[in-house]
This record gives structure tokens, sequence and C-alpha cells, in this order.
């Protein structure tokens, strides 16, 4: 008798062990379908995953801000395919890292805005700040 208690005991432990020691490897990865590119790949980080791009639809919006509409695990590593497009009546938002050098209101001082009238441009000279300058090469030779 006693030894059938040892038996089932030391059994019961091999086994719990075996459950506890899968780790994630049979745990249930979290969902991210629905969430940005960028926030996708930060959750799964943070539970030890490797995220991995699986390819995009379109191309308007950053990979970043990219919605994640599938995942497929490949072992310790999520597979994510994402959605690129822009939705009916989204504007595409400005890109991640990127500053306007012209200030608000532009560069050159308005008439009357420091009691002294805007200098006029030299002649065939673009203003500065007023915009893009399109340069047109010229052959030579």
């Amino acid at each position: 008798m006693r030894k059938l208690a040892l038996f089932v005991g030391g059994t019961s432990a091999a086994v719990a062990m075996a459950v506890l020691g899968t780790g994630h490897a049979t745990a249930e990865a979290p969902d991210v379908t629905g969430e940005p590119y960028g926030k996708a790949v930060s959750i799964l980080k943070s539970l030890g995953y490797k995220a991995t791009f699986g390819g995009a639809i379109g191309n308007d919006l950053p990979q970043s801000q990219c919605v994640v509409l599938e995942q497929q695990p490949q072992g310790a590593s999520m597979r994510l395919r994402l959605d690129c497009d822009l939705k009916p009546g989204q504007t595409q938002p400005p890109a991640p890292n990127t500053h306007s050098l012209v200030p608000p209101g532009g560069s050159i001082p308005k008439p009357g805005a420091s009691g002294a009238p805007a200098p006029a441009p030299a002649p065939g000279r673009p203003t500065p700040g007023a915009g893009t300058v399109t340069v047109t090469p010229v052959p030579i030779g």
C-alpha cells in the first residue's frame, strides 16, 4: 500500500511538472488582430513572442499604423498580416518624425506686423518659405 501511495504521488508530481514546464508553447497567444502594427509588436514582445511581418494590403499608411488583419503562430514567433489602406472618410496621418521647417503663418513677416513693410523678393527669385520650388534641369553640351 505504501508503494502505491508513493507511485501515485510521484506520477502526479511528474504530470504537474510537465504541464507547468511547457510555458507559452501550448498557451494561447494573445489576439492582436485589429490593433495597429506598432502596438501589436509591443504587446507580443512583452509576452515573449517575436513578431514578424507577413505581408500587407495597400500602402496608404506607415507600417506602424497599419491594422493587423490576421496572425499566424510559428513557434515562439507570430506572423502578422497587415491592412495599410485608408478607410472611407479617414485622412492620411502625418508621417512620423517629420517636422515643418516653416513656422505656422510663414517665415516672412506680413506687412505691418513689425511696423515695417515686407521686403520685395529679387525679380526672378522665389520667395523664401513660400512653398515648393520646382527646379527644371537644362541639358548642357
